[in-house]
């Protein structure tokens, strides 16, 4: 009995350790425009609330972008817009996959 329950427990605990954070770890999905970082949320914006195209995604970082133009999570390639009624400074939108998602202000990137 003893050394079954030895056996269960380390197969715990080798179980346990083997485990992997998945890519990025629990850090928030972002992207920087003009020095902001901004939080990508699963809002979604419709496309009467686009406005004039303001970036692009140039670059992938993790775990957390720094620079203009660069995600943790958009794709290279996902256009960054105005949203109508909305500052630049406040939100944005970030187009992926064809869908467009609200990004608000976190704070400076730097």
């Amino acid at each position: 009995m003893r050394l079954l329950l030895i056996m269960l427990l380390t197969i715990f605990v080798l179980a346990g350790c083997s485990a992997q954070r998945p890519e990025g770890g629990s850090y928030p999905s972002t992207v920087v425009l003009n020095n902001i970082q901004y939080g990508l949320s699963v809002e979604k914006v419709t496309q009467d609330k686009i406005g004039n195209q303001l970036g692009v995604v140039k670059r992938i970082v993790q775990p957390m972008p720094k620079e203009n133009e660069e995600s943790n999570e958009a794709p290279v390639g996902s256009k960054l817009y105005e949203i109508k009624g909305i500052e630049p400074n406040e939100a944005i939108a970030v187009e992926i996959n064809g869908e467009y998602r609200k990004a608000y202000k976190n704070g400076p990137s730097k």
